[in-house]
Formats: C-alpha cells, sequence, structure tokens
C-alpha cells in the first residue's frame, strides 16, 4: 500500500511538471525595433559659379588686407613711390553670408579651406577693426604691467676670468674667480659681499705664486651673448674692483689693496 502512494506521488509530480518546463523552454516573443537613419550633419555644396566667385573674392581680399596693413595711416603708394588711389573693399557676394550662417556647428565633414576662410572673414567684417586694435594694445599693455618679473639668484651670480691689475708696477693677474651682485642701477651692478679671485702674482724671488683674493667694486653690463644655447642667455659684463691678499710681502707695500679690472660673466637676467 505504502508502493502504491509512493507510485502515485511520483506521476503526480512528473505531470505537474510538464507545463512548467514545456513554458521554459518555449521562446519569449520579441519585438523589433526600428533605428531611425541619421543624418550627417554637412554643408551645402557649393554650385561652380559660387566656387569661382568665392575664388575671385578671397583674391581681391587678399590684396585689400595687405593694402590696409601696409598703408594703415598713410596714404597708398604704388611701387615707384606715387601716391595712389586706395582700393575699395571687395563687395561680398549675396549669398556669402547666409550660407556661412546655415552652416552647422559642428559639421562632421568640414567645409572646405575656402570656405572656412571666407565666413572666418565675414565673420570679422562685423567688428569695428580699429577699436578691436585699441582694445587688444590696451589688454596687452595692462598685462605687461602688471605681470610680476620675477629676478632669479643665478642672474646675479657672476663667473670672473680673465682680470689684470690697471697699474703697469707690479702685474696681477687674477685667473678666474666669482662674486655675487647686490644693487642694480641702470647698466651697473654693485657686489658687496667680498668676492673671491684665484691670482696669479709675483714672489720676493722672481718667480710666480697663486694667492686668493678678496674683490669688492662693480659690474658694467655690456652685452647679452649666448654660450651652449640656443638664444642670448648669459650676459657678459666689465667689472671694476678693489683687490686684498693676505700674507704676501707686497701686501705691506699696498695695505689698501690695488686696483684689478676684467670680465665676467653672468646668466641673463629676465627683462619686461
Amino acid at each position: 500500500m505504502r508502493t502504491f502512494g509512493t507510485a502515485a506521488f511520483a506521476v503526480a509530480s512528473l505531470l505537474l511538471m510538464a507545463p512548467w518546463s514545456y513554458a521554459q523552454e518555449r521562446p519569449l516573443p520579441s519585438t523589433p525595433i526600428v533605428l531611425a537613419p541619421v543624418r550627417l550633419a554637412t554643408a551645402a555644396q557649393l554650385s561652380r559659379d559660387q566656387e569661382q566667385e568665392l575664388a575671385k573674392w578671397l583674391d581681391a581680399m587678399i590684396d585689400w588686407q595687405r593694402q590696409e596693413k601696409r598703408w594703415r595711416n598713410e596714404p597708398a603708394h604704388n611701387p615707384y613711390g606715387k601716391i595712389v588711389p586706395r582700393k575699395p573693399r571687395p563687395a561680398t557676394p549675396d549669398w556669402l553670408e547666409p550660407y556661412c550662417r546655415s552652416l552647422p556647428p559642428n559639421p562632421l565633414a568640414p567645409p572646405p579651406r575656402d570656405v572656412d576662410h571666407a565666413c572666418r572673414i565675414v565673420a570679422g567684417m562685423h567688428v569695428d577693426i580699429e577699436a578691436e586694435r585699441i582694445r587688444l594694445q590696451t589688454q596687452t599693455a595692462r598685462a605687461n604691467q602688471e605681470k610680476v618679473t620675477h629676478s632669479s639668484f643665478l642672474s646675479r651670480l657672476h663667473l670672473d676670468g680673465l682680470w689684470s691689475t690697471t697699474s703697469s708696477d707690479i702685474r696681477y693677474y687674477g685667473l678666474i674667480g666669482s662674486h655675487i651682485s647686490l644693487v642694480d642701477v641702470g647698466r651697473v651692478q654693485f657686489f658687496g659681499p667680498p668676492g673671491i679671485l684665484l691670482l696669479r702674482m709675483p714672489d720676493v724671488s722672481g718667480s710666480h705664486q697663486i694667492r686668493l683674493g678678496y674683490t669688492w667694486g662693480m659690474s658694467v653690463r655690456l652685452a647679452d651673448v649666448r654660450l651652449f644655447g640656443p638664444t642670448k642667455n648669459m650676459t657678459l659684463f666689465l667689472s671694476i674692483a678693489k683687490c686684498w691678499t693676505f700674507g704676501n710681502t707686497y701686501d705691506r707695500l699696498n695695505p689698501g689693496g690695488f686696483d684689478i679690472a676684467g670680465f665676467s660673466i653672468a646668466p641673463r637676467k629676465p627683462r619686461r
């Protein structure tokens, strides 16, 4: 009896699961999706007559703009120097301005180069060129006045060389040295902390010795030069200084030091 009940329960379960399995195997109904055709934002094509008219107008505008740029505030002259009447501004084709307004803002296919150039010229005609030029000059001048120029420390660090005493009694030679300028007065720079200079100087035996000297004086800017760079990146100076040494026989003869002059070079200071 228990076996019969179990078999009946199994048959009933199979009958109940059959519709569910069939529903799972049936494909779901699909709904087709229709996509609208994409319209490319392109500019209208010019006719052959319009292309020829546009080319002639661009050539005439280039000549007129060249004349206005060269003879902006004075009469126009011919190649022989004679005053000639100014060429009037070429008349814009009637269809050009409406065509430029009809161009899409972000076209997938950009217009031809001549058309883009012509539309830029047409857009600029609605601007007062003289007023715009004055506005740009004023804006540039104001920006230059408000711009802060930072002076680098390296532009005050001088490398000294080819120095010699100005007196012919005893000749000292400055081989290499360095000093730091503090105050700028026009083209002149004064250095206050003593600079150092390696000297070749005579001794009492008639030979020469290498001594270290201390300099104090000024440097005069000569010119900007190019050194290991594509542009003028260094400045050449003529330096005149007072020099002192210690522990030499001639130091007792010149307790106030001696005059020495030579050249120095420093990184070019940024100028406005």
